[in-house]
C-alpha cells in the first residue's frame, strides 16, 4: 500500500516512528512525502495517483489498465483540469480538460496495490472517438476492436448522458453508433 506522510500521521504514526520504520525496512520511501509498505523499485499507477491526487488516468494508460490494448505506455497519461499546475515529469503526459467535463466518468478502483482514479469504459470510448487523430491508426483500431468485443458491457445510457457534456454531442453520438 502507498501512503502519503499526512496519512501516516493521521493513522497514529509520528515523524519519528516513520523515520524508524524506514531505517528498519518496515516502510520504504518512494518519493518525497510518499511511502510504501513494499519495496517498490519502480513507479506505478498507484504511486502516480497518490502523488497527483486530483489527476485521472486516461488515454493509453487507461486503455492498458482495462485490457483494451497490449501496448504498454511509456508514460502515464493523466487528465487534469484546465489551468492546473503543470506536471513536469518525463514519465507523465498531462492532458488538460475543461472543468465542465473533467469529472464525467471518473471512478476509483484498486489496481497494483493502491487506489487509482480512472475514467470508466464509457468515457474512454468517447475520448477515443473525440481524439482519434491523436492516436496512431494501428492503436486506434486495436482499441476500437476491443470496445466492439466488449460492447455488451457498455452502458449506452451513460454514453448518451456523457456525450451531452461535450461540444458536437450529436455528431459524437452518431460516430459512436456507427463504429459499434
Amino acid at each position: 500500500m502507498i501512503y502519503k506522510a499526512q496519512e501516516l500521521l493521521t493513522l497514529g504514526e509520528s515523524e519519528y516512528s516513520i523515520r524508524n520504520k524506514v531505517s528498519s525496512g518496515k516502510l520504504f520511501l518512494v518519493d518525497r512525502g510518499i511511502y510504501s509498505d513494499k519495496n517498490h523499485n519502480y513507479v506505478n499507477e498507484a504511486f502516480i495517483c497518490k502523488k497527483y491526487k486530483k489527476a485521472i488516468l486516461t488515454g493509453l494508460s487507461a486503455f492498458y489498465i482495462y485490457g483494451l490494448t497490449d501496448y504498454i505506455p511509456d508514460k502515464f497519461y493523466l487528465a487534469t483540469k484546465q489551468h492546473s499546475f503543470p506536471i513536469r515529469k518525463d514519465n507523465v503526459s498531462q492532458i488538460y480538460q475543461d472543468k465542465s467535463f473533467f469529472e464525467v466518468g471518473k471512478k476509483t478502483m484498486e489496481y497494483d496495490g493502491g487506489i487509482i482514479n480512472i475514467y470508466d469504459m464509457e468515457r474512454l470510448l468517447i475520448e477515443l472517438v473525440r481524439l482519434k487523430s491523436k492516436y496512431p491508426a494501428e492503436l486506434y483500431y486495436e482499441v476500437l476492436s476491443s470496445f466492439r468485443k466488449n460492447k455488451d458491457k457498455l452502458d449506452f445510457y451513460k454514453i448518451n448522458e456523457y456525450s451531452k457534456k461535450f461540444k458536437n454531442n450529436d455528431s459524437l453520438l452518431r460516430k459512436i453508433k456507427e463504429i459499434l
